[in-house]
C-alpha cells in the first residue's frame, strides 16, 4: 500500500559560542508523556487506517502532479499529442490546463478555457466568427492530446499537470445526459461547508474520447466547421451546487459529451481563498494573494455564484451566445468570466459584459512547493569537537521566513548522515557500555538574518563536517506562528488542511532566550552524567512533534526541558519527490539499505524521513536516536536505546537504522528530492 508522505528531516546551524546551559537548575519532574499512548497497543498493525495508506500517488488540490509537460509551444489550429505514460486508471487522473501569452498583459491565463467562438459584439465586431482558447481531448494512460483553435492569441503555450487521485469525496461515475433537456440533479449528500468542495467534470465521447472540449459551454459562429454547425450550442456546466446536491445542464446540440463523470473534493484550506467578491459586468478586478515562490508550483480554481444558478461554472471561461441564447439573453451576449495575469502576488479577474453568472467570484490557489536551490548554503565546514562555529549566511529579510536544514559528514561508511540529529548523551547500553554518557551529535542555534551557529558535542564522531541550507521560504499553508509551551505538557495545533498528509512537509523550531531560533536537543534528549551548565544528569529535554493527521499535529516539551520556551510548526504541501521508499516494516536493531539510483551529486538532495507507530502515529519522536536516563517514559526500561536515523547517503542508495528498544518507529518512510543544480553564466569581457 502506498502514501506518499513529507518532512524536512532536519533544520541547520551554527553556534556563536560553546553551548548555552541552563539558566538555572531544574527541580524534578513528574513522568513525561508515556511511550505508548493509552488506549493502543504496539507494534502498529500495517493496513486500514494505520498510516491512511491508499493506493493514490498523488492528491488532487493538494500536493504536486503526477505528470506536468512543462510550457509547451502551440501554434494555432494545431493538435499535440503529449506522452504522460502514467499508466493506471485514467478515471483516476485529474487534468489542469492552463495558457500562457505574450499578448497584452494576459500572462498565464485561462481565457475562453475549452473554447469559444466570438460574436458580433466582441472587441466591437472585428473578430466575429474568430475560434479562440484551447481544449484537450483523447485521454489515455498513456497520452492527452491538446488542440488551440485557429485564431486563438490566448494560448501560445499550454501547460498540462496529472494527478492520480482515486479517493474523491464524491465520484458520481460516468452518467449519459440528454442534449437539451432539462437540468440533471447529483445528490452528493457531502454535507459540511460548500466553500471546501472542489468539483472536477469531464466529458466522454466515441471520438474524442476523455475530453474537456468547450468545458461550461460555447456557441459556434459561422467558421466552425465550415459554418455547418453555426449557432450549435455544446459542452456541459454545471450549477446549483449546495451541501446535498449539484445540477448538471448539456447543451441542445452537444456530441461532445455523451457521457458526463463528476467528482467532488473537501478541500478545507487553500494557500488563498479570495472569498466570495463581487464584480460588476465588464469590470477588471486584481485580487492579491502574496504566495511568493513560484506561480508554476499553483493550482487556481475559479467559481462563480448568481442568484438564478447558485454557485456555478457557466460559460466558464467566457463565451457568446449565438442566435439561439437561453430565455432573456440575447445573440452575441459575451457571458462568463476568467482569470488572468497570474504572478507571484496576484491574479486577475474579469467578467463579460453581459453576464449573468458571475455576479459573485471566488479563486482558491493551492501551492505546493518544488524544492528549489538554497538560498545559501553553507558548504561542508570542518568542526572539532566540543566547538560551536558561527556561520555566516547575510540572507536579510525575516528568520520566521527561513527553512534550515543541516546534514553531517565523517569518514567510513556512515558518510553523509544525520546520526543523533540535535544531541544524544549515550546510556550503559550502547556499544556494550564502552560509550556510556558520551555526548554526540551537533545542532544548530541563534538563527538570525545574517548567521547562524552550529555546535558539535564533545564526543562526537558523525559529524567531522556539517553543511547548513536555508531557503526563503514562500508562505507555508499553515503556520502556527510562536507558541509558548510549559514543561512537561503536549499541545494539539489544528491546521485543517485536509488532502493527504503525505503531502506535507513539517518543520518544527523552538525558541528561547539563550539560544534563540534552534533545534537543541531536536526529537528529545535525556543527559548523562556531563550535563551542560546549570542542567542535571537524567534532565529530559527538547521537544517532538507526533500525531500528524489532515487536521491536527501535537507537539511535545519533554519535563526539564529549557531550549523550547517557545515552538513553531510550520507545515507546507509538497511537490512529488524523485524518490518514495513508501511506508516500510523495519525491525527492532535492523539496517534498512533504500535503493533509489537518482544518480547525479548527493549533495544536492533533500532528504526527509518520518515515523510510524500505532501509539505516536506519523511522528519524529527522539529523531535520529536517543538513550533515555534514569526516567524514561511508561513502557520504557533507563538506557533503552530508541528513534531512527539515516546514514551513507551515495548517488544509489540510503541506510535508516532503528535501535534496539525503540517503540516510535515500526515503520519509517524516506523521500528524497533532487535539487535544481544552480547554474552560473559565463563571464563575458567587451574586447576579448
Amino acid at each position: 500500500m502506498k502514501t506518499k508522505w513529507m518532512v524536512i528531516s532536519s533544520i541547520i546551524v551554527i553556534l556563536t559560542i560553546l553551548p548555552l546551559g541552563a539558566i538555572h537548575a531544574q527541580g524534578p519532574s513528574g513522568p513525561e508523556e508515556p511511550g505508548y499512548l493509552p488506549g493502543m497497543s504496539e507494534p502498529a498493525p500495517m493496513g486500514g487506517a494505520a498510516i491512511e495508506a491508499t493506493s493514490a500517488t498523488t492528491y488532487a488540490y493538494s500536493g504536486g502532479p503526477a505528470y506536468d509537460s512543462g510550457w509547451i509551444s502551440i501554434d494555432p489550429g494545431e493538435a499535440e499529442t503529449l506522452t504522460h505514460n502514467l499508466g493506471g486508471d485514467v478515471d483516476d487522473y485529474v487534468v489542469d490546463m492552463q495558457y500562457w501569452t505574450s499578448s497584452g498583459n494576459n500572462g498565464v491565463n485561462l481565457r475562453y478555457c475549452g473554447g469559444a467562438d466570438f460574436g458580433a459584439k466582441s472587441f466591437g465586431g472585428s473578430a466575429e466568427d474568430e475560434r479562440v482558447g484551447a481544449y484537450w481531448r483523447s485521454l489515455t494512460t498513456s497520452t492527452i492530446t491538446v488542440y488551440r483553435r485557429p485564431e486563438d492569441i490566448y494560448a501560445e503555450r499550454v501547460r498540462i499537470r496529472i494527478w492520480v487521485d482515486a479517493y474523491p469525496d464524491y465520484d458520481s461515475g460516468w452518467i449519459s445526459l440528454t442534449p437539451g433537456a432539462t437540468g440533471t440533479t447529483l445528490n452528493h449528500n457531502l454535507g459540511g461547508n460548500v466553500d471546501d468542495y472542489v468539483v472536477y467534470m469531464e466529458y466522454r465521447n466515441s471520438d474524442s474520447g476523455v475530453n474537456q472540449r468547450y468545458y461550461g459551454g460555447a456557441d459556434f459562429g459561422a467558421l466552425a466547421f465550415n459554418g455547418t454547425r453555426e449557432d450549435d450550442r455544446v459542452g456541459v456546466y454545471w450549477r446549483s451546487l449546495n451541501t446535498t446536491s449539484i445540477t448538471l445542464f448539456r447543451r441542445a446540440e452537444d456530441d461532445y459529451a455523451e457521457q458526463v463523470r463528476v467528482r467532488i473534493w473537501v478541500r478545507p484550506n487553500p494557500t488563498y481563498d479570495s472569498g466570495w467578491v463581487s464584480l460588476g459586468t465588464d469590470q477588471v478586478k486584481t485580487l492579491y494573494h502574496n504566495i511568493g515562490g513560484d506561480p508554476d508550483d499553483y493550482v487556481v480554481y475559479m467559481e462563480y455564484w448568481s442568484g438564478g444558478s447558485g454557485i456555478n461554472q457557466r460559460y466558464f471561461g467566457g463565451m457568446d451566445f449565438g442566435a439561439h441564447p437561453p430565455s432573456g439573453m440575447n445573440e452575441d451576449d459575451r457571458v462568463g468570466a476568467y482569470w488572468r495575469s497570474l504572478d507571484d502576488s496576484s491574479i486577475t479577474v474579469y467578467r463579460r459584459p453581459e453576464d449573468i453568472y458571475a455576479e459573485q467570484v471566488r479563486i482558491r490557489i493551492w501551492r505546493y512547493w518544488t524544492p528549489t536551490y538554497p538560498d545559501y548554503d553553507s558548504g561542508w565546514v570542518s568542526i572539532g569537537q566540543n566547538e560551536a562555529k558561527t556561520i555566516t549566511h547575510d540572507l536579510g529579510g525575516d528568520t520566521d521566513d527561513y527553512l534550515v536544514d543541516m546534514q553531517y559528514r565523517m569518514s567510513g561508511n556512515n558518510g553523509v548522515n544525520l546520526r543523533y540529529y540535535g544531541g544524544a548523551d549515550f546510556g550503559a547500553k550502547s556499544f556494550g557500555g564502552s560509550a556510556e554518557n558520551e555526548r554526540v551529535g551537533a545542532y544548530w542555534r541563534s538563527l538570525t538574518s545574517s548567521s547562524i551557529t552550529v555546535y558539535r558535542r564533545p564526543e562526537d564522531i558523525y559529524a567531522e563536517q556539517v553543511r547548513v541550507r536555508i531557503w526563503k521560504m514562500p508562505q507555508p499553508d499553515y503556520d502556527s506562528g510562536w507558541v509558548s509551551l510549559a514543561q512537561d505538557t503536549s499541545t494539539t495545533l489544528n491546521h485543517n488542511l485536509g488532502g493527504s498528509i503525505g503531502d506535507y512537509l513539517v518543520d518544527l523550531q523552538y525558541r528561547n532566550t539563550g539560544s534563540g531560533v534552534n533545534q537543541r536537543y531536536y526529537g528529545g534528549a535525556d543527559f548523562g552524567d556531563h550535563p551542560p551548565s546549570g542542567m542535571n544528569e537524567d534532565d529530559r529535554v527538547g521537544a517532538y512533534w507526533r500525531s500528524l493527521d489532515n487536521s491536527s499535529i501535537t507537539v511535545y516539551r519533554r519535563p526539564e526541558d529549557i531550549y523550547a520556551e517557545q515552538v513553531r510548526v510550520r507545515i507546507w504541501r509538497m511537490a512529488a519527490p524523485d524518490y518514495d521508499s513508501d511506508w516500510t516494516l523495519i525491525g527492532r536493531d535492523v539496517s534498512q539499505t533504500f535503493t533509489h539510483n537518482l544518480g547525479g551529486n548527493p549533495y544536492d538532495y533533500l532528504v526527509v524521513m518520518w515515523q510510524f507507530s500505532a501509539s505516536n502515529g506519523v511522528n519524529q519522536r527522539h529523531y535520529g536516536g536517543a538513550d533515555f536516563g534514569a526516567n524514561p517514559p511508561a513502557g520504557y526500561n533507563a538506557d533503552d536505546r530508541v528513534g531512527t536515523y539515516w546514514r551513507s547517503l551515495t548517488s544509489s542508495s540510503i541506510t535508516v537504522y532503528r535501535r534496539p528498544e525503540d517503540g516510535f518507529a515500526d515503520y519509517v518512510e524516506v523521500r528524497i528530492w533532487r535539487l535544481p543544480s544552480r547554474v552560473f553564466l559565463p563571464l563575458v569581457l567587451r574586447g576579448h
